[in-house]
């Protein structure tokens, strides 16, 4: 299996309604109307817009970091049995109606991240079909789609599997956020210091793109 989903609880977790009063629509999956992304996004320009610029600056106040840090201590480091460090700032993906969300298909460690790294994926939206993230079988090289439901956070290997999305027909935009969980075992700070994120240039250190529970 390439991905696994699981169902939390939003009503304690209620990550839509915190985004929604952050891009100040009312429905995100309409968002398209209001802010209508002029151009196809392309890699290292995807995380280029106004409504991520209006997320980032918003995901450092308390609604959000917060929510985010409480998810990750309550409900994802669950998941773990050993001592584990958690992406500071998760990473903020929109798909528009006849765009993509990245710029191109790819592995994680082809960036400079370490191959035991485990990816999270956190739709706001409903995501299916062309608007979700597809993932490649490394034997047979079919690509299938994550069809994860609000409610719900996937988990895969993003580090290692090639993924990406498609140009999305499906006339709704998804929202999601995306972030990894690494091993404490792993971490050495000396070869952590030579790596850097390519969009945000974060060293890939503990403080700077890594945080300790």
């Amino acid at each position: 299996m390439l991905y696994k989903s699981f169902k939390y609880d939003t009503t304690e977790f209620p990550f839509k309604e915190v985004v929604r009063d952050i891009m100040d629509v009312g429905n995100l999956e309409q968002a398209h109307k209001d802010f209508k992304f002029p151009h196809k996004l392309e890699t290292m320009k995807d995380q280029n817009t106004i409504l991520h610029d209006r997320f980032y600056k918003a995901m450092r106040e308390p609604d959000f970091s917060q929510l985010y840090n409480k998810f990750i201590i309550e409900f994802i480091s669950k998941m773990f049995d050993e001592s584990v460090l958690f992406q500071k700032f998760p990473s903020f993906r929109v798909h528009q109606p006849d765009n993509v969300a990245v710029g191109e298909f790819h592995r994680d460690s082809d960036f400079g991240h370490d191959t035991h790294e485990v990816n999270f994926w956190l739709p706001f939206t409903d995501a299916y079909e062309t608007n979700t993230v597809w993932i490649e079988d490394p034997i047979t090289k079919k690509i299938e789609a994550m069809e994860v439901e609000y409610g719900n956070v996937a988990r895969f290997d993003g580090a290692n599997l090639n993924h990406g999305n498609k140009t999305n027909k499906t006339g709704k935009t998804r929202m999601s956020i995306d972030f990894r969980i690494f091993a404490r075992r792993y971490y050495k700070s000396d070869i952590q210091e030579a790596k850097e994120t390519i969009t945000q240039k974060k060293k890939l250190i503990i403080g700077d793109y890594w945080a300790e529970i």
